[in-house]
């Protein structure tokens, strides 16, 4: 018997990505124990159902506060891991290297509309939507018209990670604080 397209739409699983940022302050003296025990642990996460990845951000000078954005499929896959007996052994393992700082927690585009150092209500979703395609569209168009052609000759694996190494950043700590901050605060956040 044929299944109708509203069907098919309402079987399949709902994609909304969830984010948890860290940040550890790392003993000094213990940088090397610290990314020895970072590289661990970031394996062990992309063992878990739906780890889109993680980035992390070093102090300028090894020394200091590193930060980290893991990324999972969903939400319930992001819990899972966070709640998970393998997790919490290599948490233990930290003691006497780092203390962590903060930890903050967002699911889908959220985050990039959150004002620092204010309560205002993130916006409806739809301008969320609008002020992304803002962001991305552009930065697609230039990565795919001056980055990817001097890549053809580059390994598809290699050449693959690109768009999910560079976007992500650009857009998180340039293009979408700009937009979010500065040209579109006005339209997105009712004053109180």
């Amino acid at each position: 018997m044929p299944v109708s397209l509203e069907e098919k739409s309402s079987e399949q699983p709902k994609f909304q990505p969830a984010t948890v940022v860290y940040s550890w302050k790392v003993l000094p003296g213990k940088e090397a124990a610290f990314m020895n025990w970072f590289h661990g642990i970031t394996k062990a996460a992309t063992r878990w159902p739906g780890h889109l990845g993680v980035t992390t951000l070093r102090p300028p000078e090894g020394q200091g506060t590193y930060h980290s954005i893991l990324r999972f499929d969903t939400e319930q896959h992001l819990t899972d891991w966070l709640n998970s007996d393998e997790r919490k052994q290599w948490l233990n393992q930290l003691e006497g290297v780092a203390v962590a700082q903060a930890s903050s927690k967002a699911t889908g585009l959220e985050n990039w509309f959150d004002l620092p150092g204010s309560s205002i209500t993130p916006p409806p979703k739809w301008k969320m939507v609008v002020v992304t395609f803002v962001a991305v569209y552009p930065l697609s168009l230039l990565l795919g018209a001056f980055v990817a052609p001097r890549l053809m000759g580059v390994n598809i694996f290699v050449r693959s990670l690109l768009f999910p190494v560079v976007v992500p950043v650009v857009l998180t700590y340039f293009l979408m604080p700009f937009l979010t901050q500065r040209v579109f605060k006005s339209w997105l956040y009712k004053r109180p």
